[in-house]
């Protein structure tokens, strides 16, 4: 290998700031999205015993990582709302009407009706020069928690309130746009 061809491809660096956050069942989180991870992945061991030194051998399944996004909560409320109604749904806390309430929290009719607590969700990445260039697609995504915004009078009228919300999903799938 020569110097000549140890040379990148492409030297751009990956922005933050080039990403769209896809929510089937959350729209207002997608305007108002101002941070998502790209979760990581480990493999799991499987250890094998000897009377010297335990040796490791790769395990059989993958651990994803949480799916974190911070949001802007909008003054109509809307943004935090459709991830608590989501939570609430799939938990029926006062009656179990309130979990028939779940498919049609859905906007979209891609969800599989028989499974109605799960979403999909993508982050799609930009190039430098704004073109889509990565699709990341998490499947049966659903929310696991919501937290709490803070209301202060100390603050000006400049300030912004954001939360977070935390997804599980099974597994995503990296897809290259061009």
């Amino acid at each position: 290998m020569t110097v000549l061809t140890r040379n990148p491809t492409n030297p751009n660096p990956l922005q933050p700031n080039k990403f769209v956050l896809n929510f089937s069942r959350l729209p207002n989180i997608q305007y108002f999205c101002q941070s998502v991870n790209v979760p990581g992945i480990s493999l799991s061991e499987a250890v094998i015993t000897n009377p010297f030194v335990d040796l490791y051998s790769p395990g059989e399944k993958p651990i994803y990582d949480l799916l974190n996004v911070t949001f802007i909560v909008d003054e109509e409320l809307k943004s935090w709302i459709e991830v608590h109604d989501w939570i609430r749904a799939m938990t029926f806390p006062t009656k179990f009407e309130e979990y028939r309430q779940l498919p049609r929290l859905s906007k979209n009719t891609v969800n599989r009706p028989e499974f109605p607590q799960f979403s999909d969700a993508s982050i799609t990445i930009f190039s430098s020069s704004m073109k889509p260039y990565y699709r990341i697609k998490y499947y049966e995504t659903f929310p696991t928690t919501l937290s709490t915004f803070v209301l202060t009078a100390q603050e000006g009228p400049d300030s912004i309130i954001t939360a977070d919300a935390t997804f599980r999903y099974s597994y995503f799938d990296i897809e290259k746009l061009f």
